[in-house]
């Protein structure tokens, strides 16, 4: 089975193209939903952080009538006084926080991954596919957690490595300066390069443990599924750059269409009335949101309908790996996706070794409704007596394709 990348973004897009409700919706509102969770989760949660406690007690003096400078003092002399409990207070507080938004963060982005697994099987996924993980929270947290302590710790030791690579380098500068810049030059490339690898490294566990494992055998999976394919799987990622390029380049042309209004506005209000006045402001301002608004719209739109493209085709590829390495069907297409229909709904079903009722014969020996040899001196089969075995024998007919079942 030969991987072509080109043929499995291909049917992808198709695959995006058949599903309803369209993934550019279900995209839309995974990031609604993910956002609006979150920042919720803080407002609940916002009295864990003592930075807003501080700022509400501000503003409840000034309330009350305090000058700025009184409430600043007291709560410079609250602070100092209580300098250690509230340092506690802040870790504690900031902790519980970015843990539970961390948690809705992972549940929801294994679901949005999840849709779009079901997505390029064929499966036709609805909207309550994006919460499919909240039943396996902590499958999901456990496989999360140990895939960032095994990124961190390969991460510590690519960087104390490139630390050592750049001592040696700046000693070896002194004697020799281009040798020196050759060695750290060489330090930062092989610094990046593992830090690419070892985002590589588990960037498919999340896919198994939709499949139903977690924790290590997630993680491993992952690990057995990207032996010796980081190269296609970077490459393919590296595919999408054009998009991320496109979005940078709106960005870049409103923010340049930006400042050449904000000028030209200022210019005009300067060269009417002397100064730039209270209405010039205003109407700065209220440009500045307007360009701004459409340059979010824009990116927007081309995110919702990048990020099922981007998460369906790395799923496709997990499982194209998937069927390669453990023999199990893939139903993202043939030959790195060369099926004409990307699900197999074309595939024939399995049949019954005892039901011949599809041959057709003319009553001659040697002349069958099947082509070849098939039908030559065949005589419809028996089915076995008590304490035989069925088996292949010259009394069995000839079976068709054996494609697995869905």
């Amino acid at each position: 089975m030969e991987y072509q990348r080109a043929q499995l973004k291909q049917n992808v897009k198709r695959a995006m193209k058949v599903t309803r409700p369209r993934p550019i919706w279900i995209t839309l509102l995974y990031m609604v939903v993910a956002g609006l969770g979150a920042w919720l989760i803080q407002t609940l949660l916002s009295g864990l952080n003592w930075t807003g406690s501080i700022l509400a007690q501000y503003f409840a003096l000034v309330s009350q009538g305090w000058s700025a400078e009184e409430a600043t003092q007291a709560l410079l002399a609250w602070l100092l006084r209580d300098a250690g409990g509230l340092l506690g207070m802040a870790i504690l507080g900031s902790a519980v926080i970015s843990f539970v938004v961390y948690l809705w963060r992972s549940l929801m982005l294994v679901g949005y991954e999840g849709y779009c697994l079901d997505m390029v099987r064929g499966r036709q996924p609805g909207v309550a596919t994006l919460f499919r993980a909240f039943p396996r929270a902590g499958g999901v947290l456990v496989t999360r957690i140990l895939s960032g302590v095994f990124s961190f710790l390969w991460s510590l030791l690519f960087t104390l490595g490139m630390i050592v690579v750049m001592i040696l380098g700046a000693g070896l500068a002194t004697a020799v300066p281009f040798l020196g810049v050759i060695l750290m030059l060489a330090g930062m490339v092989a610094y990046v390069v593992g830090l690419i690898w070892v985002t590589l490294r588990y960037s498919l566990a999340d896919y198994a443990l939709l499949d139903g494992t977690s924790g290590l055998e997630a993680i491993r999976t992952s690990k057995r599924l990207m032996k010796g394919n980081y190269r296609r799987l970077f490459v393919l990622e590296l595919s999408f750059i054009g998009w991320y390029l496109i979005m940078f380049a709106v960005i870049f042309v409103g923010a340049l269409i930006l400042g050449g209004i904000m000028v030209g506005v200022g210019g005009a209000y300067v060269s009417a009335y002397g100064d730039l006045n209270l209405g010039g402001v205003m109407a700065m301002i209220g440009i500045v949101w307007v360009v701004f608004f459409i340059i979010m719209i824009a990116v927007l739109i081309i995110s919702v309908w990048l990020t099922p493209y981007i998460t369906g085709s790395i799923a496709s590829f997990y499982d194209f790996l998937r069927s390669k390495q453990e023999h199990a069907p893939w139903v993202g297409g043939g030959n790195g996706g060369g099926q004409r229909d990307p699900w197999g709904r074309e595939r024939q079903e399995q049949q019954d070794p005892w039901d011949y009722s599809s041959y057709s014969w003319s009553g001659q020996p040697g002349q069958s409704g099947q082509s070849g040899d098939a039908g030559q001196n065949w005589q419809p089969p028996q089915p076995p007596r008590n304490g035989e075995q069925s088996g292949d024998s010259k009394d069995t007919p000839p079976r068709g394709p054996n494609y697995p079942k869905y």
